[in-house]
């Protein structure tokens, strides 16, 4: 390997996002070194917890120790004015997960995303407790109540940014892996997707438009499935997951390389499916790592040091704290 420096970021998606525990264990067993993580929502949490040194194995363990008596009991009901979770319980989890370290104590330098609700902009976290700024990252609308922070109001940050590969290149990333379970993006990026109907290891389709239209309506479609005589409950996770889909295609275009491990049939709640999910990102990352290496040896990517100019900044406003 070269001085370059790999940067990895990790996507929302609920309990579709435990994929990034498979992606970790491959990019661990290759000894692929990363040298930075931005995550949004269950990125945050999985990136968030590996920069400060739970193993991708240690993360499984956890991940499948959460039966459905497990989910459950996380789920303190909030008022109806804020939110179906209050979210106490769930940060309660993720301070097991993670310790009492803060952002100072992390081996690999991490920033997680949220959203300041009130000053309506992206907030980059990378100072203070970790635990509570996950918990901010993970706080979907109407589902988990909003955290105050600093004195900010603070959501999920899927909600502007899903796949944080802006931040990682600010980081100084010279190579960019995004890892996104929003389905198969219109990337220009190399895609490695675990889809059945994907048959190369690196897919073809970012020269053929037709068939990524096709790929991505039938993403589209899944999701419109589920809302048909919605609850208000999937109402806000479906309409959530195909914002995130569309504000996420712009960033993924600053990517080098994209995985997108497809988990057909798994919710927004589907955290008892974690052998499954962990399974597919394993089995998708294992399709990357050539390319992966290749890009660590081969040039720099489009990040600091490179050739290539980075991708202009994101119109709305960021704060980094």
């Amino acid at each position: 390997m070269t001085g370059t420096r790999l940067g990895l970021a990790l996507g929302s998606g609920s309990a579709r996002g435990l994929a990034h525990i498979g992606v970790l264990k491959v990019l661990d067993r290759e000894e692929i070194p990363i040298d930075m993580i931005a995550g949004t929502s269950i990125g945050a949490l999985v990136g968030g917890a590996y920069a400060v040194g739970v193993t991708p194995q240690e993360m499984e363990d956890i991940a499948l120790s959460v039966d459905i008596g497990r989910l459950l009991s996380l789920a303190d009901v909030a008022k109806p004015t804020t939110a179906l979770v209050n979210g106490r319980r769930a940060e309660a989890f993720i301070r097991e997960v993670v310790g009492g370290k803060t952002f100072a104590d992390a081996k690999i330098p991490f920033a997680c995303i949220a959203v300041d609700v009130a000053e309506e902009r992206e907030v980059v976290l990378r100072e203070g407790d970790l635990a509570s700024a996950i918990r901010a990252s993970v706080s979907t609308p109407v589902v988990f109540a909003p955290v105050e922070r600093d004195g900010r109001v603070l959501v999920d940050g899927g909600v502007l940014n899903a796949i944080p590969v802006d931040v990682v290149r600010n980081m100084g990333a010279d190579i960019a892996v995004a890892v996104t379970n929003l389905g198969i993006p219109r990337s220009a990026a190399p895609v490695f997707s675990s889809d059945p109907q994907m048959a190369s290891a690196e897919t073809s389709w970012t020269q053929n438009g037709r068939f990524a239209d096709i790929v991505y309506s039938r993403a589209i479609a899944a999701v419109m499935d589920r809302l048909r005589s919605p609850s208000v409950y999937q109402l806000a996770i479906g309409s959530v997951e195909l914002m995130q889909r569309e504000l996420s295609e712009p960033r993924l275009e600053d990517a080098d390389l994209v995985i997108a491990p497809l988990v057909d049939g798994a919710a927004y709640y589907s955290f008892y499916e974690a052998e499954r999910i962990i399974a597919m990102g394993e089995k998708t990352a294992e399709l990357a790592v050539g390319k992966i290496r290749s890009l660590m040896t081969g040039r720099v990517g489009r990040g600091v040091g490179s050739n290539e100019p980075p991708m202009a900044a994101d119109k709305g406003d960021k704060e980094c704290t």
